[in-house]
């Protein structure tokens, strides 16, 4: 995780990730019901300047290739704690594959970045040393794939707040990222030591060199800055990785190849849009869509700061077709609600005031359905907003802690701000943490 203030010019440069959408008017919603199918609206565009390039040839959609041409550090060979950390993700194969698996999404929008910048193929193991690629929300600490403090990002240029934080934006917080390593390098013209920069500082990281040459320095030397040990795991963790990627086998380990709803496009909108509504107009769960989209906090985008949506390439074209049939005015708010009674859809829709159409393709259902009871319908209007926040805006406690590499459970302890004796209370079978392993946080209801 890093902890700097870069300097002034950078953050400018950096300002527009943090997302170029000024505040959208909204239009007044329909006063009445409107049998019948709205007028279509223009459809929404992919992101200028914004969206990852385009996808690679179908014979190279896998990253692994890709970045075993990339790759510029000594890997195994660095010192010999790179191997051991390399044989301690090997421990556990299934949860290795299974954890690349699920960062497969982020991973391509990183590889992607990389490739564009021409920097070393070594930084996609980066997020998954900071959160094994996870958008961790913030708990008044680091946050995001890439880990970053709430004081680094908004220095260069990420909003942080309680609707849209951009350290959960996977585009966005890589961007910034990327642009404070090539910061780092430029500082030390070293990787290595881009990499120490990124996790405890450039500012010690210099203070320590003093007038050394950085890119001079061995292994043995770089190990004797007396920077945290945790520092020095980073890089050796970082390398670990990109070991087990150039020969895998030789670890007795599969490295996953991507599904065919594992490359996501950025589409820019012309207004913000609830993201369950936007789930179902494309057809996909809900909570992919949230996850893929984590930087916006309540459900729905923030449409001052990004209106930036990522989905998968194969949903698109439905996504852009169904988004035709609901009119801009009606994008913002959506809720759910369980269905009581039997009641057509366009009684629903005559209660909430919107077209039966609008409702209809909401809900994926024709303009004649009968709802039955207990379904789950999306409906317009704002949910409220969550009781409980803190201090950055982000949810309380959450219920579940998944263990990555590194974890201890006095690291989880501070991270969640919970005694370590109640974490042994809630777990009480818990033994050695391997990644993977779920902690319980809270309680069971």
């Amino acid at each position: 995780m890093t902890r700097l203030v870069v300097r002034g010019a950078l953050c400018g440069a950096l300002a527009v990730l943090a997302g170029c959408g000024g505040p959208a008017t909204r239009p007044a919603p329909a006063p009445a019901p409107v049998v019948g199918a709205p007028a279509p609206v223009p459809v929404p565009e992919p992101v200028q300047n914004a969206a990852p390039p385009p996808a690679p040839a179908a014979a190279d959609a896998s990253p692994w290739p890709r970045l075993r041409r990339s790759f510029a550090l000594d890997g195994c060979d660095y010192r010999p704690q790179v191997r051991r950390w390399a044989q301690h993700y090997a421990r556990s194969p299934r949860a290795f594959t299974a954890s690349w698996k699920a960062a497969m999404p982020f991973l391509l929008l990183v590889v992607d970045e990389l490739e564009r910048r021409k920097l070393p193929g070594e930084f996609a193991m980066l997020p998954y040393v900071e959160s094994t690629y996870r958008p961790v929300p913030a708990h008044e600490g680091p946050a995001g794939m890439w880990q970053l403090d709430a004081d680094t990002a908004r220095s260069v240029g990420l909003h942080v707040g309680a609707d849209y934080d951009a350290r959960l934006d996977p585009i966005a917080s890589t961007g910034a990222a990327l642009d404070l390593l090539e910061h780092y390098e430029r500082e030390f013209a070293d990787w290595r030591v881009a990499d120490m920069a990124f996790n405890s500082g450039e500012f010690r990281v210099r203070k320590l060199l003093g007038d050394a040459d950085a890119h001079a320095l061995s292994a043995a030397d770089l190990a004797r800055l007396p920077l945290s040990r945790t520092t020095h795991e980073h890089l050796d963790r970082l390398l670990a990785l990109a070991c087990i990627v150039q020969d895998p086998r030789a670890f007795g380990l599969v490295l996953p190849t991507p599904a065919p709803g594992d490359r996501l496009q950025a589409l820019e909108l012309r207004a913000g849009m609830d993201l369950r509504l936007a789930a179902r107009l494309a057809g996909v769960p809900y909570d992919d869509v949230k996850r893929w989209n984590a930087g916006y906090r309540r459900n729905r985008m923030d449409a001052d700061f990004s209106r930036r949506l990522l989905l998968p390439d194969s949903r698109v074209a439905q996504f852009r077709s169904a988004a035709e049939a609901v009119p801009v005015a009606y994008w913002a708010d959506w809720r759910e609600q369980r269905a009581t009674a039997t009641r057509g859809i366009g009684s629903w829709a005559a209660q909430f005031g919107v077209p039966i159409a609008v409702l209809a393709t909401a809900n994926a259902v024709d303009v004649d359905a009968t709802i039955l009871p207990s379904t789950h319908l999306l409906v317009p209007g704002r949910e409220p907003a969550p009781s409980v926040q803190t201090r950055e805006g982000a949810p309380s406690r959450p219920a579940r802690h998944v263990v990555v590499a590194g974890d201890s459970l006095s690291r989880i302890a501070q991270r969640y701000s919970i005694p370590v004796a109640e974490l042994v209370r809630l777990n009480p079978h818990l033994g050695t943490l391997h990644p993977g392993d779920v902690i319980r946080l809270q309680s069971p209801d």
